[in-house]
């Protein structure tokens, strides 16, 4: 088989049905880097599959793994083709037999499902359906404690918990209380689950009274570390991070990071009705990595609007997320978010009965529908593939009155809206 990157990504994802593999968590990629292990008897850690399957940066546009890898996969693969042929050629064999055995094997199966469904109906809430995990205190300003309570006694499996922030925990079926502490400002989406299942999930929300400014490392955000001097950034016209600046945080500039400035607060609007508009600058001028990219976040109760624009010849990086749709540069295509970026860039969102449209300047370079709401704004995100700037932002409802703006320099608070 010759190794083909997208091919084979493109298998493992329809094998697994977790849905688009952007939105796979340290979870999933333990239980693929186990899979492997087990029919090949290759090993790949999670963080090869994580650059593999385009949830790390690299610093080239073709990215190939190395040849061990190659064979690794190619080897998982072909066990699939394997299975797949043994079970077509099975099939033909038995086909005439199985024909004439059709109608019995009908009836059969249909009182034996009856009963099955029944049993399922006692029986399923004992494994997976019996437990509770909530929040006492899900939303309140940053820093707190945030205080859950929980019951897994009735489930026979281990049962871990990631508090948003990448890091796996495993809750003890004896205890019932657990707690954890968010430093930072955000959303951070809360999972319980087994090796074997995502349990369910809740959502914290760390409120701020300013913008936050941080960064993190080699495309990894639930990794962000804020900065401990929160006024060096704060240029008198816009938010940019020095390289001087950078290196007083101890930021090691030879590896991957990403500037990213944030804001959570309780704006009591909604995303699915609003207009949104910023400048931003991120180039050679701002001291930046080659494929310089722009992040832009805007999370809501239900789902968030996530932009990446990156420059020409690096759309394989681009992605855009829109309440349930998805679309990430290695698989779509999303030239459209390809833009020059040799100067600033005049950015606007807006969204309206469902339909989402994107302006660079006064030209409409993209639209999408939607479906499923996208709920209050609970926040905004900016990210930066090594040090960008951000210049102002505005924000209108739907009648067109600002409840937001700042242009760094004079800020129009929620107040005063």
């Amino acid at each position: 088989m010759q190794f083909d990157l997208e091919e084979v990504k493109r298998i493992i994802a329809e094998k697994y049905k977790w849905g688009p593999s952007t939105d796979w968590t340290n979870f999933h990629f333990k239980e693929l880097s186990r899979d492997i292990e087990a029919i090949t008897g290759d090993r790949l850690s999670e963080e090869t599959l994580k650059r593999i399957f385009g949830k790390r940066k690299v610093n080239t546009e073709n990215y190939q793994p190395q040849a061990f890898s190659q064979m690794a996969l190619v080897k998982y693969i072909e066990s699939f083709k394997s299975a797949s042929c043994q079970t077509e050629e099975n099939s033909v064999e038995k086909a005439s037999r199985n024909s004439k055995m059709l109608k019995i094997a009908l009836w059969s199966f249909a009182c034996v499902g009856f009963f099955i469904v029944m049993r399922l109906v006692w029986t399923s809430g004992t494994q997976y359906g019996n437990y509770q995990f909530n929040c006492k205190n899900p939303r309140d300003i940053y820093p707190f404690t945030a205080m859950f309570e929980y019951d897994v006694s009735k489930i026979s499996d281990s049962v871990f918990t990631d508090f948003g922030c990448g890091i796996e925990t495993y809750l003890p079926p004896e205890k019932g209380k657990i707690n954890y502490f968010y430093a930072n400002t955000g959303s951070y989406n809360v999972q319980i689950y087994t090796r074997k299942k995502i349990l369910g999930n809740l959502e914290i929300v760390a409120w701020a009274n300013d913008w936050q400014g941080g960064y993190f490392p080699n495309s990894k955000p639930e990794k962000f570390v804020r900065f401990m001097n929160q006024s060096f950034y704060r240029q008198p016209d816009y938010f940019y991070a020095t390289t001087e600046g950078l290196k007083s945080e101890n930021i090691d500039l030879s590896r991957s990071y990403w500037t990213e400035y944030r804001y959570f607060a309780p704006f009591n609007k909604s995303l699915d009705e609003l207009s949104f508009e910023t400048r931003v600058l991120n180039n050679a001028s701002t001291g930046s990595y080659a494929c310089y990219d722009v992040g832009i976040v805007l999370q809501g109760e239900s789902g968030k609007i996530d932009i990446k624009f990156t420059q020409p010849k690096c759309s394989r990086y681009a992605r855009m997320k829109l309440s349930e749709k998805q679309m990430d540069g290695a698989f779509d295509d999303l030239s459209a978010f390809t833009i020059d970026m040799s100067d600033w860039l005049q950015i606007r969102m807006k969204t309206e009965n469902k339909k989402f449209c994107v302006y660079l300047g006064n030209k409409l370079i993209f639209t999408e529908r939607y479906t499923e709401p996208i709920g209050t704004l609970l926040g905004i995100r900016y990210y930066f593939y090594g040090s960008g700037k951000t210049d102002y932002i505005e924000l209108k409802d739907s009648t067109g009155n600002v409840f937001y703006r700042n242009d760094f320099g004079h800020t129009v608070s929620i107040a005063e809206k």
